[in-house]
């Protein structure tokens, strides 16, 4: 079998040191990636960064980023040091919801989820795909959720954003296929955060952030014929 190694590429993880953005950013970083660890919560991407480069100096890099404004993600971005300039792997993680009723939902609320969720996929995926298309090569892996293919009540902004996420992921696949760039949705259900310190802490029926992880390391070392465009995940 086919070998592939993503050994001193480079990644970036939007909401990279908490839940499902940290487990991936330390699964890379296992993988022998560098990571830039990218959030608003400034104390503790320093903290995750700090920690990985203790393990392997000059492996990861923090910076302060709020997806949701286009300066702030093109400045953090354009700040980004030598040696962790040049990504090749865009994780989209950054997101949130909140529980409300679309008739007493207020717009603020929806603004929150739709500019968090959605505007900042578009945004950081923007200002970074020159880099990968310059290279003509690379990944954009986005972290949907279920809610991209069934409605919740109560949660109607998060299903909103998470259903356009694919049809912004599908419309892009379709505009970098030519540079040899990939772009991949994982949908998954109910996952467990932060995650538990015991397995038998672990919540029956839910995912845990490290199956996230395995499944972003399968697509990063999948040949490069195969493409795995949308991949549900569900817990038993």
């Amino acid at each position: 079998m086919e070998n592939i190694s993503r050994e001193h590429q480079i990644a970036l993880i939007t909401g990279g040191a908490s839940g499902i953005g940290l487990a991936i950013s330390q699964r890379l970083h296992d993988m022998g990636m560098k990571v830039v660890i990218a959030s608003r919560r400034e104390s503790l991407i320093n903290e995750l960064a700090l920690k990985l480069n203790q393990i392997r100096p000059n492996s990861a890099c923090a910076i302060t980023m709020d997806v949701r404004n286009k300066n702030a993600v093109t400045t953090a971005i354009n700040q980004l040091p030598a040696g962790f300039n040049q990504i090749d792997v865009i994780i989209n993680n950054a997101g949130l919801g909140v529980t409300d009723s679309l008739l007493s939902c207020s717009e603020e609320n929806w603004d929150l989820v739709l500019d968090t969720t959605l505007k900042g996929t578009f945004l950081v995926t923007q200002a970074l795909l020159p880099r990968l298309i310059q290279k003509q090569a690379g990944y954009v892996i986005n972290i949907a959720s279920q809610a991209s293919k069934y409605g919740y009540a109560n949660a109607g902004p998060y299903c909103a954003a998470k259903f356009a996420l694919i049809g912004f992921a599908k419309a892009l696949q379709e505009e970098v296929r030519e540079h040899n760039i990939q772009v991949h949705n994982l949908m998954p259900a109910l996952t467990q955060v932060p995650a538990p310190m015991h397995e038998s802490d672990m919540t029956l029926g839910w995912l845990q952030t490290s199956d996230l992880a395995d499944c972003v390391e399968f697509l990063l070392t999948r040949p490069a014929r195969v493409n795995l465009e949308d991949i549900g995940l569900m817990g038993r």
